[in-house]
Parts: C-alpha cells; structure tokens; sequence
C-alpha cells in the first residue's frame, strides 16, 4: 500500500505556489508588452509626422501636411486601444492579487488571461494624460496652423 503523505498549507498560501507566481508573471509580461506597444505608437507617429512635414517643406507642397493627419489618427486608435487593454490587464491583475492575499484565489483562477475591455474604460483613456496631450495636441495644432495661414510656409518658394 502506497502511504500518502498529508499536504500542510504554508503561511504565505496560496502566494508562494508556482502557478499562482507563474499567472501574475504572465500577467506582468502582458501588461509590459502592451506598454512598449503604446510607446512605439507615439514614437511611430511622430517619427511619421515629422517625416511628412520635412517633404512637405522640401517640395514646398502644403497639402502634404493635411496627410499628417492619417498618421495621427490610426496611431491614436491604435494607442488607445493598446492602453485600454493594457488598463484592463491592470485591474485583472489586481483582482487576482486580491484574491491570493484574501487567500480565495482558487484554482479556476489560475491562468485566466480574459481581460475584457470595457466602453467606459477605452473611452476614459482617451481623455488620459498619455493620449490626449499628444494626439489631440497634433491635431488642435494641425488646425491652428490651418486657421492662421502658417502652412503658407511650406509653399512658398525661395
């Protein structure tokens, strides 16, 4: 007969099991990629925009410039969405770091990744310190030029 050894939890269950140690890593990473996504749009974009301006002051062509405005809007969704996501793993990861020091983290738990995004929290990004400064900054500054004739600039000829 095979004897069976009794299992005596630690003081620090369930936060010293591997799995669970192993989700909130996952989680971790997910969260950091999704950050590094959100940085590279805004470099993207504006690496984009300057490009776009410095050919439209080269071939003196001011209707180049309203094409800025492509790159800002994609990469602003684009930013937004990864930001939200990134967001929605946030709370997911908190919710589960709840769960292990209330000690009801359980074993269904383990390896959820589900972070659904919510309307509420995307929108709520969008009026966010990361996105609006820059991307709506871009555009306010695109009309701003527009309205005051400074695109003229990039027309005239020497």
């Amino acid at each position: 007969m095979c004897e069976s050894k009794s299992h005596v939890d630690s003081p620090f269950s369930p936060a010293d099991s591997p799995a669970v140690m192993g989700h909130l890593n996952m989680l971790q990473g997910i969260i950091n990629r999704l950050a590094g996504n959100s940085s590279s749009c805004k470099t993207w974009c504006m690496t984009l925009v300057a490009a776009l301006l410095s050919v439209a002051g080269a071939t003196h062509a001011p209707s180049i410039v309203s094409v800025t405005l492509v790159p800002v809007v994609v990469f602003g969704f684009v930013d937004t969405m990864y930001l939200a996501q990134e967001r929605a793993y946030r709370e997911l990861y908190n919710e589960l770091v709840e769960k292990v020091h209330s000690r009801t983290y359980q074993v269904k738990d383990t390896f959820c990744a589900k972070a659904p995004l919510k309307l509420k929290g995307t929108l709520k990004v969008l009026g966010s310190w990361a996105i609006a400064p820059i991307y709506g900054g871009l555009i306010a500054l695109y009309f701003v030029a527009q309205c005051r004739g400074w695109l003229v600039v990039f027309g005239s000829h020497q």
